[in-house]
């Protein structure tokens, strides 16, 4: 039986629904031997998912507080998933999850994950319709976050398909996006190769697989990448959900083992 760990998850203190504690106290009873939670970074412009420049402060310092509380029940860490438009984070954390949420177009940053309504309209109204060049953009932005973030792992590598269940917003099939994918993931192995296979969407929006999809999944463990698996929670009712389909998925596409985190750095297990 593989172990449960976690180390993509959210607080009160960013987007998430519960308090620190209350999210350790879950993954406790999940049965988590590992547990991390990762504050959204501040962002250069104001948002209102991340952490504040004051919150920052003091979510390091509860961390601190609940790693010697929660001493011997589990290993805790403090992460940060640092956005490719964040500036450098003030706090000193345990680990980086490198993401991006946002295009750059014409100085405005266009969020890819806010909800499909946004996303349409975005599309439209700056890209002519073209889900194409919106996507082919999102991951020219996104072949650059090992520079930008100097990752632990790379957070929801195709996260511009959030809302693409069944392709009603555009075909993954077509060469124009899987070429664009490609070329993003080609780019990022060539200096890091840890990626998350995050399975948030599932439980969040009704997605049927995680983040990547099968195909870059494959092209991932031909290039010698590696795989840590990640839940993306919100609640602790989510913690670790479906890593058993995950798992299975990863294997099929080549992995027999994946990482977690340790005192000691990353280590592998068995899947």
């Amino acid at each position: 039986m593989m172990p449960l760990s976690n180390f993509h998850a959210h607080s009160t203190f960013c987007d998430g629904a519960e308090s620190p504690e209350d999210m350790v106290k879950a993954a406790i009873k999940k049965g988590c031997s590992a547990f991390g939670i990762s504050g959204h970074a501040v962002m250069g412009f104001d948002t209102c998912w991340t952490m504040t420049k004051w919150g920052e402060c003091d979510f390091i310092a509860e961390m601190d507080r609940l790693k010697k509380a929660y001493c011997g029940q589990l290993e805790l860490f403090t992460g940060v998933e640092q956005d490719y438009y964040s500036p450098p984070p003030a706090g000193r954390y345990d680990y980086v999850i490198g993401s991006v949420h946002y295009i750059k177009k014409d100085g405005e940053y266009l969020s890819v994950d806010e909800s499909e309504e946004e996303q349409t309209d975005t599309v439209k109204r700056c890209y002519s319709d073209d889900f194409y060049t919106y996507t082919r953009d999102y991951y020219r932005t996104i072949a650059d976050i090992v520079s930008k973030t100097e990752p632990d792992f790379i957070g929801h590598f195709d996260l511009v398909t959030k809302f693409n269940e069944g392709g009603k917003l555009f075909d993954e099939s077509d060469r124009r996006y899987q070429d664009a994918a490609l070329e993003a993931l080609t780019a990022i192995t060539e200096k890091h190769k840890l990626f998350e296979i995050n399975t948030g969407a599932i439980y969040r929006v009704g997605r049927t697989a995680p983040y990547p999809a099968a195909f870059l999944l494959k092209e991932l463990f031909k290039r010698g990448g590696e795989i840590i698996l990640s839940s993306d929670s919100h609640d602790g009712v989510s913690i670790g959900y479906k890593f058993d389909e995950a798992a299975e998925l990863a294997k099929t596409c080549g992995f027999r083992y994946a990482k977690t985190l340790t005192q000691s750095g990353f280590i592998a297990y068995k899947l």
